[in-house]
């Protein structure tokens, strides 16, 4: 038996561990997240257009008391994102109780996604990135460099990017010290601000697009980012998203000498839980 999307906000909401469900809410013709508390609300509710809330429900749940929850209605790509945030310590496992929902034909073109459906999901037909021109030109054909120097010539380094990344939670940000990127330089150059944010999310990113639906400058960093993502899976068949653990880590632990520490940041995670992300 088919289960409407508001019955089970509705189911949700009975529960004595859920304070609230977030999801999108049309209201005198404009969308914007909202906090769903009572079963009366959800007539209201509405699912376009697509609006990435990993990050809004992440952050509500830092201030959430014991033993409560969040209930999300989300998409696919949102859920991986959370699979993550769980991996690298920052969201309690439960914390964020979601309601996937698959996304249209028409989104998952948009979005150039493989998987256009919650991992719980029934399986829809999603895209192969790696089989459209607008990705390939970029990360394929010769000449690609001239292209994205080009187009990083009109990066205002605005940090839009990074804020939107549902997986940018660090509470302290290489992009923002001297020595990784020069400060108050416009644009940043030589590309080092993109190429450092990639190298950080490499086993991270869940392809979402919310970098590039921020971006004032229109930059195409989901196809950058998905060119990243399939090179990562193609060498090591790691696919980020999914509980399995990222082999840029176990690599790293098991070649190294006995007795050599971690890198800084692996011993951050603990503490990063109760910082301020960035």
């Amino acid at each position: 038996m088919h289960i409407s999307i508001q019955d089970r906000i509705r189911q949700l909401l009975a529960s004595d561990d859920v304070v609230g469900v977030l999801g999108l809410r049309e209201e005198h013709g404009a969308v914007a997240p909202y906090v769903f508390t009572t079963a009366e609300e959800t007539s209201r509710l509405t699912m376009e257009p697509k609006w990435a809330l990993a990050k809004t429900a992440w952050r509500i749940s830092r201030s959430l008391p014991a033993g409560k929850s969040l209930g999300l209605v989300c998409r696919g790509c949102d859920i991986r994102a959370l699979e993550e945030l769980v991996k690298a310590q920052q969201l309690p496992p439960g914390a964020i109780k979601t309601i996937g929902v698959a996304c249209s034909t028409e989104q998952s073109m948009t979005c150039m996604c493989e998987t256009p459906f919650p991992p719980d999901g029934e399986a829809l037909a999603g895209v192969d990135p790696m089989s459209l021109p607008a990705v390939l030109d970029l990360s394929i054909e010769p000449g690609r460099l001239d292209r994205w120097r080009e187009h990083f010539q009109r990066c205002i380094k605005c940090y839009g990017c990074r804020n939107a990344c549902p997986v940018c939670v660090c509470p302290s940000c290489k992009l923002e010290e001297e020595g990784y990127v020069t400060l108050g330089m416009v644009p940043p150059e030589p590309m080092a601000f993109h190429l450092i944010r990639a190298m950080h999310v490499a086993d991270r990113c869940v392809g979402c697009g919310a970098c590039q639906d921020s971006c004032p400058a229109e930059l195409p960093l989901l196809a950058f980012h998905l060119a990243m993502r399939n090179a990562l899976r193609e060498r090591t068949g790691y696919i980020s998203g999914t509980p399995a653990v990222s082999p840029l880590l176990t690599v790293g632990r098991e070649e190294g000498p006995i007795g050599t520490a971690g890198p800084v940041w692996e011993d951050t995670l603990e503490s990063c839980r109760d910082r301020d992300p960035v």
